[in-house]
């Protein structure tokens, strides 16, 4: 290296040197360096007869402290938190609805939820999908004092959000917005419920989209297997129907005008609101929203039975993977074991990873990714409750073989008393996450009232897993996991699926075909079975 190149290398490190100095402006700079904080003095001492006295340092504290060896050592103070009650938020409007209203000045925002009895349970037949269409015009749709392209700006301008969606037995409306608009809000929220107008070239917009859903909606297995699962159990009753191409095309304006009087008219309705207002003031704009008087009255509902036809649904698609999905029929609640049922389904399949189907045939077989069950809760129809898995179409006759395993291990056997500790725990956990906010405590107390619980359900829930014993769920096992009573809905390819179950016969596998009854359709064809 020549005598220039060196000189040149000497003068960078220094430059480099003087750049660090002159940043270094923390604590260890001034130790290091001996330079103060660029564009600052550093901090004056005090003066001596006024010098803070230091403390010397606790070490004791810190010798007291230990390191565990494993996680599970480490020791927590107990929590000590109650449910919240939901009657001090509950209020009775001058014309009838409930409102539950909760005041939050956490942030400048307002939260205003409401259920209105009307669902998709009581659509006409032949007119699967009215309700649904209905509930997207009143917010799309325009009203009698805005325009529909209107409403739309001024939502957008002023960042509110607002939304109608359909359910089986209800229509839920979301609105959350800026604490400052709070009275346009209310305006526009009137509007919506009491004076839409369902503009016709909105719900030919709203036609056009529902129909495109509609022709992509087995295009996924997963949601195929669910529309499948319930038409098999179900069969042609009110849950199994779905809206077709010609059940969308053959509703009109004015269909959708009659089941918004019929739904609305009565403000059979409750409701939930949360956020930074006067509580009396808000209390105030919801008896100025819902003037119409209440008319209580439960809609219609025909009578439901899981009721399947056969014991197999098998449904054709081109795909290297099946869908599985076993059923069995539950109840309608409120019941009296459906709080031992609950316990068994996390054990058997609703915590995941952790369960007895996740550990033996995720785990210990590799079968599947995902396999889980599901014991549903339902207040308007029977339930059932169900174990859901794919897996590639060779090996599902040993997944399915392997679940039947369980099955029948936890009826003979029963659950062990560590299981239930874990998942009475588990559960009893998981009830603070449903009242995190006041928004969360007032719309779970209103879901609450709307099926029409007792106002300290959720205060009673805790004791009444803890006095379930194991006797409970081992007879909860035999009463509702009857192996003879399984169907079993299937997506897949049919020829690969007609393949693993000649090999499963040699194999002493699950044999689909040992089943008395099946049908093997193909996804289109849901529509008519």
């Amino acid at each position: 290296m020549n005598m220039a190149k060196t000189k040149t290398l000497l003068l960078i490190c220094l430059l480099s040197v003087v750049s660090i100095t002159a940043v270094s402006c923390t604590a260890i700079g001034h130790a290091l360096f001996g330079c103060r904080h660029t564009g600052r003095r550093p901090p004056e001492p005090p003066p001596a007869d006024t010098a803070a006295v230091v403390a010397p340092v606790d070490t004791t504290a810190k010798a007291k402290r230990q390191i565990v060896s494993h996680p599970s050592e480490l020791k927590f103070d107990s929590l000590d938190w109650k449910v919240p009650i939901g009657d001090r938020h509950r209020v009775e409007l001058a014309d009838g609805p409930i409102a539950y209203v909760a005041v939050d000045s956490t942030l400048p925002l307002v939260s205003i939820v409401a259920y209105i009895r009307s669902g998709s349970l009581t659509d006409p037949a032949g007119k699967e999908g009215l309700g649904a269409l209905m509930a997207r015009l009143m917010r799309t749709g325009g009203t009698e004092r805005y325009h529909a392209d209107t409403l739309d700006a001024l939502v957008d301008q002023l960042a509110m959000n607002f939304s109608f969606a359909q359910g089986e037995s209800d229509i839920s409306f979301r609105a959350s917005f800026l604490s400052e608009y709070l009275d346009t809000a209310m305006v526009i929220m009137r509007e919506m419920f009491f004076r839409p107008v369902f503009n016709a070239q909105k719900l030919e917009r709203e036609r056009s989209i529902t129909l495109e859903g509609i022709s992509n909606r087995f295009a996924n297995p997963g949601p195929t297997l669910s529309f499948a699962y319930r038409k098999h159990a179900y069969q042609k009753s009110a849950p199994a129907r779905i809206s077709t191409a010609a059940s969308i095309n053959s509703i009109t304006r004015g269909d959708i005008a009659s089941l918004h009087k019929a739904a609305f008219g009565s403000c059979d309705i409750i409701l939930a609101a949360s956020g930074k207002f006067d509580r009396n003031d808000m209390i105030a704009k919801l008896n100025a929203v819902f003037t119409a008087p209440i008319k209580p009255q439960s809609p219609v509902i025909p009578n439901i039975a899981v009721s399947p036809k056969t014991r197999a649904l098998i449904v054709h698609k081109g795909i290297s993977q099946a869908y599985v999905r076993m059923g069995l029929p539950l109840f309608k609640r409120p019941n009296p074991d459906y709080y031992a049922v609950m316990l068994l389904d996390y054990i058997l399949g609703g915590s995941g990873f952790t369960s007895r189907l996740g550990a033996r045939v995720r785990s210990d077989e590799g079968l599947t990714y995902s396999i889980h069950s599901n014991a549903e809760s339902n207040y308007v129809y029977p339930a059932t409750l169900h174990i859901t898995f794919y897996t590639k179409t060779a090996s599902f006759p040993k997944a399915i073989m392997l679940v039947l395993e369980e099955l029948d291990k936890i009826v003979k056997d029963g659950v062990t008393d560590e299981e239930l500790e874990n998942a009475k725990a588990a559960l009893i956990t998981e009830l603070p996450s449903s009242f995190r906010s006041p928004e969360d405590i007032v719309s779970t107390y209103a879901w609450n009232e709307f099926y029409g619980r007792a106002p300290d359900h959720y205060v009673k829930y805790p004791d009444e897993l803890r006095k379930l014993t194991k006797a409970d769920i081992d007879n909860a096992a035999k009463k509702y996991i009857l192996v003879d009573k399984i169907t079993y809905t299937l997506v897949g390819d049919t020829t690969a699926i007609n393949a693993a179950s000649t090999a499963a016969v040699k194999d002493g596998f699950f044999v689909i075909d040992s089943l008395k009854s099946k049908v093997i359709t193909i996804a289109d064809s849901l529509e008519r079975f």
